[in-house]
């Protein structure tokens, strides 16, 4: 090979190094995310996972009031239930923490606040799921007192992510991401509370 094709190929790849490197430190590792696409994939698995909710809990009661059931039937409904919402919600929270951190002032904090919410009702969940697996199906008073337990603890497996969402709020001075995800059409569905 000719020393000067040589010194070309060289200086071409020393180029490519330089330009990969440069590359690598222009973009620093955790770079935050563009507000409105954060807000778009935050709101529309949330309201995915709010729906899937609403729908299971519609299909829990409708199947509940199955004159068949048995106990052993409506402790399978149970545990098809919470277990259901233990793998939705734990994918919820993967979605969102996919989703990167919010390019805003406190974005960081904001993005720990509704983690540790998600985080803290998927335990919750998973806590009812295991209750659930050790219910008494007999007798009949045991297994009703069960059900009933149950039904009062998931009411509340939720409240953390509500705090989360709650100190998110709060952290988001200015509104700046509130505003952003108001016009949002992925966050329609959540102006009103619901899906």
């Amino acid at each position: 090979m000719h020393p000067s094709a040589r010194l070309l190929r060289r200086s071409i790849v020393a180029v490519v190094v330089v330009m990969a490197l440069g590359a690598a430190l222009a973009t620093p590792a955790g770079a935050a995310t563009d507000p409105e696409e954060w807000g778009d994939t935050f709101c529309t698995a949330t309201v995915g996972w709010l729906t899937g909710a609403s729908q299971g809990i519609d299909q829990l009661l409708t199947d509940a009031f199955d004159p068949t059931l048995t106990a052993a039937d409506g402790k399978q409904l149970i545990l098809g239930f919470l277990g259901t919402g233990v793998d939705a919600t734990k994918a919820y929270g993967k979605a969102v923490k996919a989703a990167g951190v919010p390019d805003i002032r406190n974005g960081a904090k904001i993005q720990a606040a509704i983690l540790a919410g998600i985080n803290e009702s998927t335990a919750n969940l998973a806590a009812l799921e295991k209750a659930a697996k050790k219910m008494p199906l007999e007798p009949a008073a045991a297994y009703k007192k069960s059900v009933n337990k149950i039904g009062n603890q998931f009411s509340a497996f939720s409240d953390p992510w509500t705090k989360g969402m709650n100190k998110a709020g709060k952290l988001d001075k200015g509104t700046q991401l509130g505003d952003i995800l108001a016009t949002l059409p992925a966050c329609a569905q959540l102006a009103g509370g619901s899906p």
